[in-house]
Order: structure tokens, then C-alpha cells, then sequence
């Protein structure tokens, strides 16, 4: 088992298929578009689901996006947000210290002097109870990409909020600001909308209907594949690309403890902040259940589960004992 790291590399477990891969020759010979219908084909017997959550199913099926207001009980909400608000307590979003930037964030300088942002990882009992381990999400997710929710997904408060009114030219724009996909296949984020969010607080923007895949949406991948790989950028979409597959982005804007559940392989972005208001969002990513980590990582007790959870646990142990290793180098250099 000790020689699995070797073969297989530090990032195997935790590595999702890429939106766009490989060179312009073999882009414009189909090869996206072949790594795109395989991604699809293992979704087209959708796992079965509780029979109370078949109606939010249906409509996350058909739009690309489930949008439910007054989620929680009152109670619930406010456990949920005290929680937020204590992860928040004395940080300033008025204060700019570019020297602690993210690397995102400045790769967009402009725009973060102009957007105050701070994402916080809570490992805080209401979000885990209410958010984490909610069973309607978990059942919806589970059936949209058709995985087993094995591992936890990435889990995030998230703040936003515009510092000063002026030239909006000015403040530049993120990337997560242009309409795109995340991926070509079925891939799960929810929003928890923690105050009111309106499209003058810069709420999340989906174009209903842009996550099935059809001839149209085949065209676009194989011609994004092809300006991929010539610019090795990520690949944004103009409005005219979503009217071409029939669609309309909207502003996706709710009261505070409105949940969205959206399949991010439809065409989204993040709004615009054309006032002060903040953005205030407890979030999941489900990005992690394409990973072989939560292929692998198996709760049954029969003897495949028991060697694909060893495998797991080696890779990990072999990467930590790296990790000290690169460390204690370091430190003796």
C-alpha cells in the first residue's frame, strides 16, 4: 500500500474532472465533447428520493434552480444567524489590508478595495445540525448528480458588501461577476440567504433552464473547449450565448432565510452592488462528491468498502507525513 502516493499523487483523492481539458487539436477533434457526454450518461438513472421531496426535485429539474422562502423556523433561522454574526465580530468591512489578500483576491485587486469579502469555515452546531446535515438538501443533491453523500461538502459564511458609492468602472469586476458555468456536468451549491438580498445587494443571477444538456449546449462546450485550451483562461459567457440556448439570466433575490439549492452547471454569476446593503449567505458546495475521496470512502462493511477506506486513509497518512517532512526542512534551512 506504501508505494499508492507514488502512483498516484498528493492531490488524487481530492482532484474534481475539470470543466476543460486538453490541447486545441484535440478539442477540435470532439475530445471535450466526448469527456462531456460520458459525464452526463452516469446521471440518466437518477437515484430514488423520498416521496415528499419529489415535487422539489421536479422543479430543480426542470429550472436548473429551487428557490424556497421562510425555510427554517423562526428559531431555527436564529440560531443559524447568531452563529454567522459571532463568526463576524470585530471585522470591520470598511478596512482594506491588501497585504492579507487572498491569491483570488488579488488576482482582482480592483475589485476587492471596492468589495469588502470575508469567508469564514463554521464548524458551528445550528449550521452543521440545520445546514449540513439537512435532509432535504442531501436528499436533492444526492439525486441531481446522482452520487452518495459520503463526505462532508464544503461549507461557508460568506460576506459582501460594497465600501463606497461611485464610478461602478472604477471597482472592476470579478470573475464569479461574468455568466459561466462551473462545469459540464450536474454539481450541487446551496445558498442560505442570511439577510435580505435584493439585485441592488448583488443577488445571485441564474438563467433558469441553462443546466440541461441538449445540442445547443454540446456546441457551446465544444467551441469554450477550443478558446480554453488556446488561452488557458476560464471561459465566460456573453448574454447572447444564454439567449442561444433559449435561456434569460434573473436576478435570484429573496428574504433573509430563503434557501437555494442550484445546479451549477447552468450559466450564474454574482450580482452587482449598486448599493450599500451587505450580502450575507451561509453556503454549501458539493463540488467534493465527483472526487474519488467520496467515491472511496465507503460507510458498508464489506470487504471492497473496507479496502477503498484503507486506501483513503494511506494516501492521507502519507500525504500528512509529507507535509511534516516539507515543514521540518524548512525550518532547518
Amino acid at each position: 500500500m506504501s508505494i499508492l502516493p507514488l502512483l498516484l499523487g498528493d492531490d488524487f483523492l481530492d482532484k474534481t474532472p475539470p470543466q476543460y481539458s486538453g490541447g486545441v487539436l484535440a478539442n477540435m477533434l470532439g475530445y471535450n465533447i466526448i469527456r462531456t457526454i460520458y459525464h452526463n450518461i452516469g446521471r440518466l438513472k437518477p437515484k430514488k428520493i423520498k416521496k415528499e421531496y419529489i415535487p422539489f426535485l421536479e422543479k430543480i429539474n426542470e429550472d436548473g434552480i429551487l428557490v424556497i422562502p421562510d425555510f427554517f423556523s423562526k428559531e431555527e433561522f436564529e440560531e443559524i444567524k447568531k452563529e454567522y454574526d459571532d463568526a463576524y465580530a470585530g471585522w470591520s468591512p470598511m478596512d482594506i489590508h491588501p497585504e492579507d489578500f487572498s491569491k483570488r483576491q488579488k488576482d482582482f485587486p480592483e475589485y476587492f478595495n471596492s468589495i469588502a469579502e470575508k469567508i469564514v469555515t463554521p464548524v458551528t452546531p445550528a449550521f452543521t445540525k440545520y445546514i449540513v446535515e439537512n435532509e432535504l438538501i442531501n436528499e436533492i443533491t444526492t439525486a441531481v448528480v446522482n452520487r452518495k453523500v459520503r463526505i462532508a461538502p464544503y461549507k461557508h459564511f460568506w460576506y459582501l458588501k460594497r465600501r463606497s458609492l461611485g464610478n461602478e468602472k472604477e471597482m472592476g469586476i470579478h470573475s464569479a461577476g461574468y455568466p459561466h458555468a462551473d462545469v459540464s456536468y450536474p454539481t450541487i451549491k446551496v445558498f442560505m440567504y442570511l439577510n435580505d438580498v435584493e439585485e441592488q445587494n448583488a443577488a445571485y443571477i441564474f438563467a433558469r433552464g441553462s443546466h440541461k444538456m441538449s445540442l445547443k449546449r454540446l456546441i457551446l462546450e465544444y467551441k469554450f473547449s477550443i478558446r480554453f485550451a488556446k488561452d488557458n483562461m476560464d471561459v465566460s459567457t456573453k448574454a447572447e450565448d444564454i439567449e442561444y440556448l433559449g435561456c434569460k439570466s434573473e436576478s435570484i433575490t429573496g428574504k433573509a432565510n430563503t434557501l437555494i439549492i442550484s445546479n451549477n452547471m447552468g450559466y450564474h454569476n454574482r450580482g452587482i452592488f449598486h448599493n450599500l446593503e451587505p450580502r450575507q449567505t451561509a453556503q454549501l458546495d458539493f463540488r467534493n462528491l465527483e472526487t474519488w475521496r467520496n467515491s472511496l470512502y465507503r460507510n458498508e462493511k464489506d470487504i471492497v468498502s473496507r479496502i477503498s477506506r484503507k486506501i483513503v486513509k494511506t494516501l492521507d497518512k502519507a500525504k500528512k507525513e509529507k507535509l511534516r517532512a516539507d515543514i521540518s526542512h524548512n525550518n532547518m534551512s
